[in-house]
């Protein structure tokens, strides 16, 4: 489906302290909010109309733990269902209901803007 795009990242350095690892967000970025769920809850379930810049594409990085990642495309039609773990990047293009399930306790992180995230936040009922 070609309005998301599952990035897998590799370290861009590694040591015996441990491993770096670069996103690079741009703008309009204002904030990185970091996310934990325990395993069996669900994140998302909605979508957003690219009213928030910071919306389109939004933007999810797993940290760590798996998930089940599900898209919809509500104008185009077209579904993808993935496992995700960590090192992985989620882009999700406007209009595409999302959510993430986490399969075992995980964290994720999502880059936002501070201001209009709320006014750009479309919940539909799953049915």
């Amino acid at each position: 489906m070609d309005c998301v795009e599952v990035i897998k990242h590799t370290p861009s350095s590694k040591d015996e302290r441990g491993r770096i690892v670069k996103y690079v967000f741009g703008e309009p970025i204002e904030e990185v909010v970091v996310v934990e769920r325990r395993k069996g809850t669900v994140s998302g379930n909605h979508y957003h109309k690219g009213l928030d810049e910071s919306k389109n594409p939004e933007k999810l990085i797993i940290l760590s733990g798996k998930a089940g990642f599900e898209a919809r495309n509500l104008l185009a039609g077209g579904e993808l269902k993935r496992t995700v773990g960590p090192l992985t990047e989620i882009r999700i293009h406007p209009n595409v209901w999302h959510k993430l399930e986490a399969l075992e306790d995980c964290v994720f992180m999502e880059a936002n803007k501070k201001s209009g995230v709320e006014g750009d936040l479309f919940r539909i009922q799953e049915g």
